[in-house]
């Protein structure tokens, strides 16, 4: 988002102002596509060829982060009062029962956090509740009709860009891309503070046994329900969740 709000010739500063909103703003400059946008983007063979693609990640990873950051650590009231919905879904009350907020009552920031249990149970429940951050990509994106060009994954992210602005021919900030190494080292806003400990180039080291122990605090139920969910996920973009099933197997 950074990198496209500079093309759109946005100042670094203004950018690092909104960071909360990056999305916000480059759809100030990048209006969503529309069916019919995105046909005609198909149909291009002739110069200049559109590149489509999509930028994905280890989709239980996604699902823990949207935990972390939206439910642990709300930015917003929309995410705060979601707290009481996930346990009126799962408890049929504002709040879990035997709670002192059950007793006194509770609004905004006194409502108590819902487990990782209670999140799942409540994104499972409720279907229809398409938040993007844990939508499923193939409902989300639709990626058998995009047919995007090149599939960016977050885990090999610098790798991937560096591809993507070779294919299309365009170049990123003087100091972002190294044209020797062929590496591309994006410009980093630090918007999710809390996810782990800043890295060597600015980005957030990411923590791998994150994901794992907070899908040990589910029931194997649970966790089935969970990975069928997004199992179309795991299978179009390849990603392994054999470990994950490690936790619920006895030998």
């Amino acid at each position: 988002m950074y990198q496209f709000n500079r093309w759109a010739g946005v100042p670094r500063e203004k950018i690092d102002s909104v960071a909360h909103d990056m999305k916000g703003l480059t759809r100030m400059y990048y209006p969503v596509p529309t069916r019919a946008d995105v046909e005609r983007m198909k149909q291009n063979v002739e110069p200049p060829v559109v590149t489509r693609f999509l930028l994905v990640r280890d989709p239980f990873d996604r699902f823990v982060s949207a935990y972390e950051d939206l439910i642990v650590r709300p930015q917003s009231d929309n995410y705060r009062n979601l707290r009481r919905f996930i346990f009126r879904e799962v408890y049929g009350a504002d709040t879990p029962p035997g709670s002192n907020n059950e007793k006194n009552g509770t609004s905004g920031d006194d409502c108590p956090v819902p487990s990782f249990s209670d999140f799942t149970e409540f994104v499972l429940r409720r279907p229809n509740v398409l938040d993007p951050h844990w939508n499923t990509y193939y409902n989300l994106c639709d990626p058998c009709f995009l047919e995007p060009t090149v599939i960016v994954k977050l885990e090999t992210y610098d790798r991937d860009v560096a591809h993507i602005l070779r294919l299309a021919n365009v170049s990123s900030d003087a100091d972002n891309y190294d044209n020797a190494a062929g590496q591309f080292e994006g410009y980093r806003l630090n918007v999710n503070h809390h996810r782990g400990s800043p890295g060597g180039n600015g980005r957030a080291q990411r923590n791998s046994t994150t994901t794992v122990d907070r899908l040990a605090e589910l029931t194997e139920a649970q966790f089935e329900r969970l990975y069928r969910r997004y199992e179309l996920d795991f299978r179009l973009f390849q990603y392994d969740a054999s470990h994950y099933f490690a936790l619920y197997r006895t030998d």
